[in-house]
């Protein structure tokens, strides 16, 4: 786990919050659980997908992730609106990471988030679900950044287990 502090394209500084883990399958098993906003709510939890994503995923595609306690029941929870940018497979063969960055376009979160899938051999992977992202409103995008960091943290930790959990059970 890692929170580091980069700068954006005009400058500006980006908290980069990730969290890594190996998982037993190969890349593009892991790949295509990341990259398709459909499997999410399958291992993140308090999460449902309330919009777009019906096949895919494709560059340019829009879809709304809905997270907060009783979100699966129906309740209202912290909307975040995404289009994904880049999609690149992984290759073992290779040894090209594979990734998947979505553009939020909020209106809680704003930012960009992505997964990076790196190879480690035929049957072992890395998964890196990293996010640069921060409250949308009047504050300042540094300060706005590190009140949203604990929880994405939290929330990327909890999830990244429960998908190895997951995939490990399908690898056997």
């Amino acid at each position: 786990m890692t929170a580091e502090v980069s700068v954006d394209d005009a400058g500006a500084p980006v908290l980069r919050v990730e969290v890594a883990r190996l998982v037993p399958v190969e890349a593009s098993v892991a790949y295509a659980w990341v990259a398709d906003p459909r499997t999410h709510p399958r291992w993140i939890p308090m999460t449902r997908l309330d919009g777009g994503a019906a096949s895919g995923p494709a560059v340019g595609d829009a879809f709304t992730m809905v997270t907060g306690p009783g979100v699966r029941r129906g309740r209202r929870g912290l909307v975040d609106r995404m289009v994904v940018e880049e999609l690149t497979s992984p290759s073992t063969a290779t040894g090209r990471v594979g990734r998947t960055r979505v553009r939020k376009r909020g209106p809680v979160l704003l930012g960009d988030a992505g997964f990076d899938v790196v190879p480690v051999d035929a049957s072992r992977c890395r998964v890196v679900w990293w996010e640069e992202a921060y409250l949308a409103g009047p504050w300042p995008r540094r300060l706005a950044a590190g009140a949203t960091a604990p929880f994405l943290r939290a929330i990327m930790h909890v999830s990244l287990g429960r998908l190895h959990r997951r995939l490990a059970r399908r690898s056997r």
